[in-house]
C-alpha cells in the first residue's frame, strides 16, 4: 500500500498528459513501482474525495481511502493506452467501485449486499426492507422503542429470532421430559378405561372423535362424556398436587 495523508494528497502536483502516459507505460511494460507510486500519489485526491462522500469518521475514512488507492492501482493495471482519455477519467470508476464494495464491511455490523447498503443510503428501500437495512447499518438501536397500535414493530421485535437459542432448546427439552413424567404419574391414578379415553381424545396428534370411541366401547355419548370429564378432573387434581397451578391447566 502507498500511504499518503489528505494534506499530502492535496499538495501532490498533477501530472501532465505526457508524464501520466509515461508512468502508465513504465508500470505496465516494465513493472516500475516508482512510476506506479507517482501515478497513485498524483491521483490520491480522488480516493479521498470519494471516501468523504460516505463518512466523516477518521477510522472509516482511512479504510475507505485505502480501498480507493487499491482502485487506482487496478486502474493503472488495466488502463488501455490506445484510448484518448485521461487516467483520472478512467480511474474514477475503479475508485468508486472499490470504495462502494468496502462500505458494507467498514460501516455495518451485519453483512449485507453492497447494493442493498447503497439503496438504503439513497432512500430507495421502503417498508420492512428499509427498516432491516437501517438496523444493519446503524449498529445500535433503542430496544425500548414504543410498540402497539400506531407504532408498528419495535427494533426489538424486528431483531427477535424465530429460532430458539441452544439454552432455550435445552430448557424446552428438559421441561418436556418433566411434563411427560408428571403426566404419566397422573395417568397412573386413572382406571384402564379412563386412560384409554384420555389417550385417544387428548394425547394423539389427531384425536379421535367422541362418536367413534363411544361407539367402539359400546356406551352412549353422554356416558362417554361423563367418564372423560371425571378422568380429566382427577388428572387435574393430581397435577395441582404435584406443583402445577390451576391457571396452567385451564
Amino acid at each position: 500500500m502507498i500511504p499518503i495523508t489528505y494534506r499530502a494528497a492535496l499538495n501532490e502536483p498533477l501530472l501532465a498528459v505526457e508524464q501520466e502516459r509515461e508512468a502508465i507505460r513504465k508500470w505496465q511494460d516494465e513493472g516500475d513501482r516508482t512510476s506506479l507510486e507517482l501515478l497513485v500519489r498524483s491521483h490520491a485526491r480522488q480516493a479521498y474525495a470519494q471516501a468523504k462522500r460516505w463518512t466523516d469518521n477518521p477510522v472509516h475514512l482511512e479504510d475507505l481511502v485505502a480501498e480507493g488507492l487499491i482502485g487506482l492501482m487496478r486502474a493503472a493495471d488495466k488502463f488501455d493506452r490506445t484510448l484518448n482519455v485521461r487516467f483520472s477519467t478512467y480511474s474514477a470508476w475503479w475508485v468508486m467501485t472499490c470504495i462502494s464494495s468496502a462500505l458494507v464491511q467498514v460501516k455495518t455490523v451485519i453483512d449485507m449486499p453492497s447494493r442493498t447498503y447503497l439503496d438504503a443510503r439513497m432512500g430507495r428501500l421502503k417498508g420492512d426492507e428499509h427498516a432491516r437495512a437501517q438496523l444493519a447499518i446503524e449498529g445500535a438501536v433503542a430496544l425500548e422503542a414504543p410498540v402497539g397500535e400506531g407504532h408498528g414493530n419495535s427494533p426489538a421485535d424486528r431483531l427477535r429470532s424465530l429460532e430458539m437459542t441452544p439454552e432455550e432448546t435445552a430448557t424446552a427439552a428438559s421441561s418436556a421430559v418433566a411434563l411427560g413424567r408428571l403426566m404419566r404419574s397422573a395417568m397412573d391414578d386413572l382406571s384402564e378405561q379412563e386412560r384409554e379415553i384420555i389417550t385417544r381424545r387428548k394425547l394423539l396428534v389427531e384425536p379421535e372423535s367422541v362418536e367413534s370411541i363411544s361407539s367402539e366401547m359400546g356406551m352412549s355419548r353422554d356416558r362417554f362424556r361423563q367418564i372423560e370429564t371425571r378422568a380429566l378432573n382427577r388428572m387435574r387434581r393430581s397435577l395441582v398436587e404435584k406443583g402445577f397451578s390451576r391457571e396452567m391447566l385451564d
